[in-house]
């Protein structure tokens, strides 16, 4: 008697209401997830592209490295991303992402007929463990390419030419749109026709080594050729870390990844192994960790549907699952978008200060700058930058040194002949100390977010040659720094006009507000302080920065308001905490333990002083 099929091994069944349902949350997903500075450097490389009709050989974005031999292995998305940008601007390039990952979910939600509100449950999953991979980047493109060759290659049907076709085309895609991934195509390739042919005949042998030629052909045809595979691992860690690995689902989906693969090795051969194959990557290149928990979730489904009995999808168990989708939203909102949303990257500028200042005045020369605001710079200003993100380019001894700028600077400075500097403004950890203490070096522009500082003898320096040391730098964190210039008058008044020219200079900056509030208050003119905190509370509520909501905590704390400042000072070390801000924390940490030793409640005082001592050390590794 021939056995029952199992209701998993059905073939693929569309899902309308539950396919529309997942599709609307992974984009909200990926809509509210965090942003990555290298999607500056492919706006850059589109617009070299499109203004030499060629992609690049060599370097020419850089002073240090210029004329190297340096190329790009995802020129259409490059070209793509300079169009979208340039058109609609951060929301037209987001969307296409969105679009994009979104479908790729949706599109694996057919391949689990037999309960498809598990599988719309395991992929909602999914797609909250995957956010590292939701930037505005080339591989964004792996998703949907991913989904649509389990597609094309996963049924167990006979050999057609349409096959062929249809693999070839997406290998095409694939190579040109991010090449140091479509390899994996060839991967996906590989398994199936070693599958389909190990008890084929020689005929059938032949037909399926043309899925293999189709792959080859379209990894070939991009300007590298072959050559593409060059570039494969050169992301190899992921653009993100979860704050915590409690707040990581990846290490959940490899276990039940390996399980499932256990589970469903005989009956599904080409996802259990392609998604075996996957794990194994993600461990020696994590950048391919989202991509390994998209080809899991359809095998995860599956496993789970030889133990769970399936349920029918009624109205209101759809309307459930929304519901488990919404908290999942909520849960995803409070650990990725809340303290990574607004942190720096594409869609969330933090030199455009900078650069209009720069242009503004004429500003020429070698600039130096931090690795990690090279690929903006590149966009913004089409400078040559002293370095960027691609660390593949400038080798490890050099990226050692520019990372570790603050202790190099000096020789730094000797041996490149800086002009002036661009960096961001880091308050707590004071990295540009050093240009502050340089007798040759002097601050011209400061805002909430960057510093542009002059060389005097550079041929801007006519600009800075006869400033001053400021009485108020924007670099330092605390504002009671000022309380010995206030408790002279005449320096007072100085320290009121450095603020109010800082507050011309830089009118949408939170900073020179809360000092002069502060300044306000130490005078005895309260009131005139009030309208400029209310400014300020409006502009730190939508920023979510945390060295910003400590400074105002410290203003309010000086002027009584114990209650607010207690809020503010835990959200600035919460949200200090989940950036991976040390050093901020530490600062902070101490700060509120002042602040309750104030209110009188010791106990809670000595925890946060024994937090931020315990910080201290880790904060300088």
């Amino acid at each position: 008697m021939k056995s029952q099929a199992h209701p998993q091994e059905s073939p693929h069944h569309p899902h309308g209401p539950l396919a529309a349902l997942l599709f609307f949350f992974v984009f909200l997903i990926a809509a509210y997830s965090a942003h990555e500075s290298g999607t500056w450097l492919h706006i850059r490389t589109g617009a070299d592209i499109l203004a030499k009709h060629a992609v690049p050989q060599a370097d020419s974005f850089s002073h240090t490295a210029s004329g190297q031999p340096w190329s790009t292995d995802s020129w259409l998305s490059d070209v793509l991303f300079k169009h979208l940008d340039r058109s609609g601007g951060p929301r037209a390039l987001a969307a296409l992402k969105c679009g994009v990952i979104a479908l790729a979910f949706a599109l694996l939600l057919p391949l689990s007929p037999g309960s498809p509100l598990l599988a719309a449950g395991v992929l909602g999953l999914g797609a909250v463990a995957a956010w590292p991979g939701m930037t505005e980047t080339s591989g964004l493109f792996d998703f949907l390419f991913l989904a649509l060759l389990i597609r094309v290659l996963r049924p167990r049907r006979p050999f057609t030419w349409a096959t062929v076709a249809q693999v070839g085309i997406v290998e095409l895609l694939w190579s040109n749109l991010n090449g140091a991934s479509a390899f994996i195509g060839l991967g996906l390739v590989g398994i199936k026709v070693v599958k389909t042919t190990i008890h084929a005949g020689r005929g059938e042998r032949l037909r399926f080594a043309a899925l293999l030629a189709a792959v080859l052909a379209g990894l070939a045809l991009n300007p590298h050729g072959l050559a593409i595979i060059r570039h494969t691992f050169l992301d190899s860690a992921p653009a993100y870390r979860p704050p915590s690995p409690w707040l990581s689902l990846y290490g959940a989906f490899a276990l039940a990844g390996a399980a499932a693969v256990w589970v469903c090795l005989q009956q599904e051969f080409f996802l259990a192994v392609s998604a075996a194959g996957l794990l194994v990557l993600s461990v020696a290149a994590p950048a391919q960790r989202p991509l390994y928990v998209l080809a899991a979730c359809p095998l995860i489904a599956l496993a789970l549907g030889h133990f769970l009995h399936p349920l029918r999808d009624t109205a209101g168990r759809v309307a459930r699952l929304a519901l488990a989708f919404a908290a999942l939203f909520v849960w995803h909102w409070y650990t990725v978008y809340a303290p990574l949303g607004g942190a720096p990257g594409y869609g969330s500028p933090v030199l455009s200060g900078a650069v209009n200042y720069l242009r503004a005045n004429g500003v020429t020369g070698r600039m130096f700058n931090e690795p990690e605001t090279g690929d903006e710079l590149l966009a913004r200003s089409g400078r040559p930058v002293f370095a960027d993100s691609r660390a593949e380019l400038y080798g490890a001894a050099f990226m050692n040194d520019a990372e570790r700028w603050p202790a190099r600077f000096r020789q730094l400075a000797e041996a490149y002949r800086f002009n002036y500097a661009v960096i961001r403004n880091r308050r707590a950890a004071y990295p540009a100390r050093v240009l502050d203490e340089a007798p040759d070096w002097r601050l011209a522009y400061a805002d909430d977010s960057a510093l542009v500082y002059l060389r005097r003898s550079s041929p801007a320096g006519w600009l800075v040659s006869a400033a001053p040391r400021r009485l108020v730098p924007p670099n330092q964190l605390w504002p009671d720094g000022m309380d010995a210039l206030l408790a002279r008058p005449p320096r007072g008044t100085k320290v009121l006009s450095e603020l109010d020219a800082w507050i011309l200079q830089s009118p949408e900056s939170v900073q020179p507000l809360l000092w002069k509030a502060y300044c306000l208050d130490a005078m005895h003119m309260s009131a005139k302080a009030d309208r400029l905190l209310d400014l300020a509370r409006g502009r730190i509520a939508w920023r979510r920065d945390p060295e910003l909501t400590a400074q105002l905590a410290s203003v309010l704390q000086r002027r009584g308001q114990a209650r607010e400042a207690l809020r503010l000072y835990r959200g600035a070390a919460l949200l200090a905490r989940r950036r991976g801000e040390r050093g901020l924390e530490a600062a902070v940490s101490l700060r509120l333990a002042g602040a309750w030793r104030q209110a009188g409640d010791e106990a809670q005082a000595q925890r946060w002083e024994k937090r931020g001592r315990d910080l201290a050390p880790l904060s300088e590794d």
